[in-house]
């Protein structure tokens, strides 16, 4: 079984144990066993997880209860209105892998990462600086002025 026909297999078995009383010992059983198997194929190789999107591999990290979780806000505002995005992710992520999970450039067409600038609690830091639990990840728009 393929490791994204796994983590489908799991999602509806949580599922199942959410929204029913019964039969839940059986269920949370198969969990468990799922769960290890994946946990196996993730320490076999790298390449077992190579194939997934950074959000598939975030939801697996924390269906799997990676402890190492870290959770951020992500801030934009133009000059008419503020979007907050509230985000976990895996201990280690980048700001710029804590924007992408975000979703906030879906709603921020005009973001770019390679033209705005972005910080971590008003200090301007690189994509790739790592964050930690708690942060406030801040993309800047540029600076214009106005006559």
């Amino acid at each position: 079984m393929k490791l994204r026909e796994l983590m489908a297999k799991l999602h509806r078995l949580q599922a199942e144990v959410n929204s029913s009383e019964s039969g839940q010992a059986d269920i949370v059983a198969q969990i468990a066993s799922l769960g290890a198997e994946i946990r196996t194929r993730l320490d076999a190789s790298d390449e077992a997880f190579s194939d997934l999107s950074e959000q598939e591999f975030q939801s697996l990290m924390a269906d799997l209860g990676d402890p190492k979780q870290v959770t951020v806000e992500v801030v934009y505002a133009t000059k008419v209105e503020q979007a907050i995005h509230e985000v976990q992710l895996a201990q280690g992520a980048s700001i710029e892998d804590c924007i992408i999970m975000s979703g906030i450039l879906d709603g921020c067409p005009d973001i770019d990462l390679s033209v705005n600038k972005v910080g971590i609690n008003g200090a301007v830091k690189p994509l790739s600086e790592r964050v930690a639990d708690t942060d406030r990840i801040e993309i800047y728009r540029p600076v214009t002025a106005e006559v």
